[in-house]
């Protein structure tokens, strides 16, 4: 009876065992097919060269995410009206000269004594007399509206050939004035962006695409419709402080492109 029982206790011991080792298998092979590679992370290899859309928009399509040269304005100086105040104030282009005003135009560009930071009060002549830069941006034709295109392109032409004569190993980025909002444009008879259009292809010609450049920077912050979008301007005429940043980092960019395509 005890050797039965021992029989009996033996063979259920080896049951027990034989089942153990059976479930031990089956939660390994089970692990096994967890770690297939579909159920890998993903990594910076295993995407290039896939069409999936990503989640989030490329770069590309933000300007003001784009990386700037910080260096690239250390020898420019930026002629202008308002605008080119706004950009001196607000857009952080602090390596830069400015010699700016509200109300300059080409007609008394040569003739005013501005005081440009870090520099003093000068004149135009004084100032491209006493110092080299690489760039030289000019925005300058809003405060002209009124007056015969033939008289504005001739002391424009006469602008340009000055700077060229005082600065000759110099860049000229001839900037297009930037529109003004609807608003505005469809009051006034002088200054609105039929007027502001035709000047700006007047400009454009200035360019020769070696020494002069021209560069636009209105579909920056123009509607649909082609005019200063009434939601980047408090006055109908001049940026909020904000765009001003984006407007100096989209030159930083251009001017960039500008000199690689050189």
């Amino acid at each position: 009876m005890r050797k039965s029982n021992f029989i009996t206790l033996a063979l259920l011991i080896l049951a027990v065992t034989v089942t153990a080792v059976f479930s031990l298998h089956g939660c390994s092979g089970k692990k096994e097919d967890n770690t297939t590679p579909d159920a890998q992370p993903v990594t910076a290899s295993q995407t290039e060269g896939t069409t999936a859309e990503p989640t989030t928009a490329p770069s590309t399509s933000e300007p003001s995410q784009q990386p700037v040269n910080p260096d690239i304005l250390s020898k420019a100086l930026f002629i202008g009206d308002s605008r080119t105040v706004g950009l001196m104030e607000y857009a952080g282009l602090d390596n830069a000269d400015f010699f700016a005003t509200v109300g300059m135009s080409v007609f008394n560009a040569q003739k005013n004594r501005i005081s440009v930071p870090k520099v003093g009060k000068v004149t135009l002549n004084e100032l491209l007399s006493n110092k080299k830069y690489d760039k030289i941006y000019v925005m300058l034709g809003i405060n002209e509206l009124g007056y015969s295109f033939d008289s504005i392109m001739s002391k424009y032409g006469e602008l340009i050939s000055f700077i060229k004569e005082k600065q000759p190993n110099a860049t000229i980025f001839v900037q297009a004035n930037l529109h003004v909002s609807k608003s505005r444009s469809d009051s006034d008879k002088v200054i609105n962006n039929t007027a502001i259009n035709s000047l700006n292809s007047e400009l454009s010609k200035l360019a020769d695409g070696k020494k002069v450049f021209y560069i636009d920077a209105n579909p920056v912050f123009d509607d649909a419709d082609g005019n200063l979008s009434a939601d980047k301007t408090q006055d109908n005429a001049h940026l909020y402080a904000k765009y001003y940043k984006q407007w100096g980092e989209w030159i930083c960019r251009k001017t960039s492109e500008i000199i690689k395509g050189e």
